[in-house]
This record gives structure tokens, sequence and C-alpha cells, in this order.
């Protein structure tokens, strides 16, 4: 999963944020093609901006407001099995590095249904501090590893809450 995927979404989300849409909560069900599978989350209504498809990878990028979601299913993309631990051992040691991490704020935690990994970018523009939420729902599933990416730009504790709600309603089958 190289960074560079994730570099275009993060630009592009960066410039669609400045223009506001309704943020009212809906349950928002994505297909991934030819994948027969869906993934489920509540959310604000999202605009897509993106989403492409190839035989070994399907990506989606959509946002409201502040609130981006970005979905990439790919072909296993380090040695080992088909585990949840896998990919998100896998995304961290490419991840991790980045130096903008609030390493203090890096959590990591796992389930029979994906492993989560979350914590904060922090950075400056202009001299205002910049802020963002990041979580990951990481997954293997179907011979195909899965990032589901959340993210707010200097989230209030509205923001915070449609975080918890979307991990709360987040499923896929």
């Amino acid at each position: 999963m190289p960074l560079l995927r994730y570099a275009i979404p993060c630009c592009a989300f960066v410039f669609s944020s400045l223009f506001s849409l309704p943020s009212a909560a809906e349950i928002t069900t994505l297909s991934i093609p030819d994948q027969g599978w869906a993934i489920t989350f509540d959310a604000p209504p999202l605009r897509p901006v993106r989403e492409a498809d190839s035989n070994d990878h399907y990506m989606y990028y959509g946002n409201a407001n502040f609130f981006s979601v970005v979905i990439n299913v790919d072909t296993p993309a380090c040695e080992g099995g088909d585990s949840h631990e896998n990919v998100l051992n896998c995304f961290w040691q490419k991840a991790g590095k980045e130096p903008l991490i609030n390493q203090a704020s890096v959590q990591k935690s796992c389930n029979s249904h994906y492993c989560k990994l979350s914590y904060d970018l922090e950075n400056s523009f202009q001299d205002k501090g910049i802020k963002q939420r990041h979580v990951y729902f990481l997954f293997a599933y179907r011979n195909k590893w899965n990032n589901v990416h959340i993210s707010f730009v200097n989230p209030t504790e509205a923001d915070l809450k449609v975080l918890e709600t979307f991990e709360q309603t987040f499923s896929y089958k």
C-alpha cells in the first residue's frame, strides 16, 4: 500500500474541505465493485470526490465539510497471512514514519472484525495550528487487505462523536 495512494486523497481533502456541505448523519452503504461485499457506516452525507477500480485495487474518497472517508481494497502488501493484525503491522510499518504524527496520540487495538489505529497529525499553516484526527479500520477479508480511513480537521467534541458513531456502526459483509 504505497503511501502515495494516500497523499492525493489527503491533499484533495484539504482543498475540498473549504466548501461546506450539510452534515446530518445517515447510514451509508458502499458496495465494493467486483468483490460481492459492501461496507456500511453512519456518517454525514458524503460528497464523492474520487473513485478508482482495477483488478487488484479499489479506492473510494468522499467528504463532508471537514470529515473524510477513504476506502482502499488491495491485494496483500506484505508477507504473512490474511489476518487483521498483519494488515495493521504492514500499514503501520510504513505510515508510522510520518514525522507529523503525535506519537503520544497513537492507539492500536484489534477485535474479531478489524484492527483500529488512531492518531493525531499536528502541523501549522500560516501560523495557525492544524490538528487532524485519523482513524483507520484495517482488516483482511476475502483475500483482500482493506483500509477504511476516516479523519477530521480540527475536530470539535461534536466531530469526535461522529467518529465514535462511525465506529459503532461500521460493518462489512
